[in-house]
């Protein structure tokens, strides 16, 4: 699966463990912001058991991203153009 793709499965997935319990708690006309609440902390734990693969998956994904060094000739000659202008 690619990474991107880890990545949406994801975020679905935690949005999924929100809004059925945000809508089950809607409908039984318990308060917008106490189903609000309640439904946070029970996604919280949710994804914190059933979503910990994924978790560590998605993590991988984004400190790959992060560690990779991107040479941008645009940035570098203008940090050359203000480094000159500082040192002047």
């Amino acid at each position: 699966m690619s990474p991107t793709r880890r990545i949406v499965v994801y975020s679905i997935a935690r949005v999924a463990l929100f809004a059925v319990p945000f809508i089950l708690l809607m409908m039984i006309n318990v308060w917008w912001w106490v189903s609000a609440l309640t439904a946070a902390v029970i996604a919280a734990c949710l994804s914190y058991i059933f979503l910990n693969g994924q978790r560590h998956e998605v993590a991988e994904v984004v400190e790959s991203w992060r560690s990779t060094t991107h040479t941008d000739t645009d940035s570098d000659v203008e940090n050359a153009a203000l480094d000159s202008r500082n040192n002047n």
